[in-house]
């Protein structure tokens, strides 16, 4: 029988309101087999189990593991070369870039996410172009990635049978293909065309995957559905992979209006909003989460509103990818649930939430008095229990509460409290405000201590360092190659099939002073 009690300062135990939390001083908490137990005061909960471990102390704060919603991969873009700019150039640029055996990589980002106290992530992952639509094998290696560092992970095969890498006001890739000259077109469609495969075909794929992995690893382990954007599936991707979200009892999350030019397309080819179209086919409901969701107009907030709809919101991506800024206060003032990804483009090129935290708390701040801006608790809220949401796992995770999993992390308080720490400050807000990826201690997942003193329990983390650096230090293959030649040559014709589609801003640049 595996027990700890774990002690803090403060403990936070989940959020009550926009300006509320429930936390404890001097708190302990008492879990059993991965489970918590108990939750009280220290001196309590050690009186009636005086010889169970102690971890922590009071010089600790201990909160829920933080739920990352929304992300992809371990190694960033911009760590293999290529530069950040539009979503849609970026993408593109991705395509000729060194690949990594998905075992490295995302034992890689895992690290990151513990490092941040980060004990939950969802992760949207697709083999690559060429292979099958959901490959067992590097299926096999994501997942035992996660389960080999400790990190609790959603996995959400992310699937398209169309349009992955173009949709804007001009059409999609057969227009965008028709436009360029000699045999381009060709060898561009060619090459796209070997991420597709029918619809039915990905969604038994997505049952089978479901089937296998959903609930293994004691519970560690949940699988979702993730067509991976309206214009890049049809109607009956999309619908066949909600209704398995449905039969299943998981969830389906889908990227939404990411860029204006997805907005634009969407106009196009349905002659309404995608929300509206969505809407209109069933789709939307609330075991639907759609991330990023920056293009919104108020009707399709109503939509979402009225059908139980949630949204990822995934700050330093969208503007890193300068895709725009979502509405977040407004969502939040219609009640639609907000949880927090990092997307793999965090605005230091890592996984750090709470950095993405502080970020949009400063981020959705209205100039003038009368604007009532998101409060640190309510930031909070969406790193934590709304991701459980989100995810699916509302009844195990998001909160330190009796019954669900003991995830949690300790943070060091020694820089937060220096040189001074009012007794009438909140310590919610501190860690909101000041909270720093160094200050993160120790990293429990159900149960298990999955970082210790800064460091790595599970994973030689500088051995495994070492491994990615040989592995990527090499030259390109032959396909990496002619993949990276393709879109060179294919660059300028995309950003000239988008350029001249959306008006100019008004100069000065800012919305706020143009007027």
């Amino acid at each position: 029988m595996s027990s700890s009690l774990l002690r803090g300062k403060y403990i936070i135990s989940k959020v009550t309101g926009k300006f509320s939390a429930d936390i404890i001083r001097d708190g302990c908490i008492y879990q059993e087999n991965g489970l918590i137990q108990e939750i009280g005061l220290y001196r309590d909960l050690h009186q009636r189990h005086p010889s169970v471990e102690v971890i922590g102390g009071d010089k600790f704060l201990v909160f829920p593991g933080l739920v990352n919603d929304h992300d992809h991969i371990g190694i960033s873009s911009l760590q293999l070369g290529v530069s950040h700019t539009n979503l849609e150039l970026t993408g593109l640029g991705r395509i000729g870039s060194r690949t990594l055996d998905p075992y490295l990589e995302h034992l890689y980002g895992a690290i990151q996410m513990i490092e941040s106290g980060t004990t939950t992530v969802q992760i949207m992952y697709t083999p690559g172009r060429g292979v099958a639509p959901i490959d067992e094998e590097s299926t096999d290696k994501v997942i035992r990635a996660y389960q080999d560092v400790g990190v609790r992970l959603c996995y959400a095969p992310i699937l398209q049978d169309q349009n992955s890498m173009v949709g804007g006001p001009r059409g999609g890739e057969t227009e965008f293909a028709q436009s360029l000259p000699g045999n381009l077109g060709q060898r561009f469609s060619n090459f796209m065309g070997k991420g597709y495969w029918p619809a039915d075909e990905l969604v038994d794929a997505s049952e089978d995957v479901i089937k296998k992995y959903n609930g293994t690893n004691r519970g560690r382990v949940t699988v979702n559905t993730a067509p991976t954007n309206a214009q890049r599936c049809s109607d009956r991707l999309l619908t066949g992979l909600k209704d398995l979200s449905v039969k299943y009892k998981t969830t389906t999350h889908i990227h939404l209006l990411e860029t204006i030019y997805q907005k634009l397309f969407g106009l196009r080819i349905y002659g309404k909003s995608a929300v509206q179209h969505l809407e209109d086919i069933g789709f939307l409901g609330d075991e639907v989460v759609c991330g990023h969701s920056i293009w919104l107009t108020e009707e399709d907030v109503d939509i979402l509103e009225r059908t139980g709809t949630s949204v990822c919101h995934n700050a330093s991506s969208n503007l890193r990818l300068l895709s725009g800024i979502a509405p977040v206060p407004y969502l939040l003032e219609k009640g639609i649930r907000v949880a927090l990804g990092t997307d793999d483009m965090g605005m230091n090129d890592d996984k750090d939430m709470l950095q993405e935290m502080r970020l949009v708390l400063k981020l959705h701040r209205m100039p003038g008095v009368e604007f009532d801006p998101i409060t640190p608790f309510q930031v909070f809220e969406m790193a934590t229990t709304n991701g459980a949401v989100n995810t699916g796992l509302e009844t195990d995770i998001g909160s330190l509460e009796v019954g669900k999993k003991a995830d949690m992390v300790l943070l060091d308080l020694k820089r937060l409290e220096k040189p001074y720490l009012a007794p009438e400050s909140s310590i919610l807000e501190m860690l909101v405000q000041r909270g720093k990826d160094t200050d993160v201690d120790t990293v429990v997942v159900d149960g298990e201590v999955v970082m210790k003193d800064k460091k790595i329990t599970k994973i030689d983390k500088e051995k495994l360092y070492g491994e990615i650096r040989d592995a990527l230090d090499r030259p390109l293959t032959k396909d990496e190659e002619e993949a990276k030649t393709l879109a060179l040559e294919v660059y300028p014709y995309l950003k000239g099939f988008y350029h001249g589609t959306i008006d100019r801003l008004n100069k000065p640049f800012s919305q706020y002073n143009s007027k």
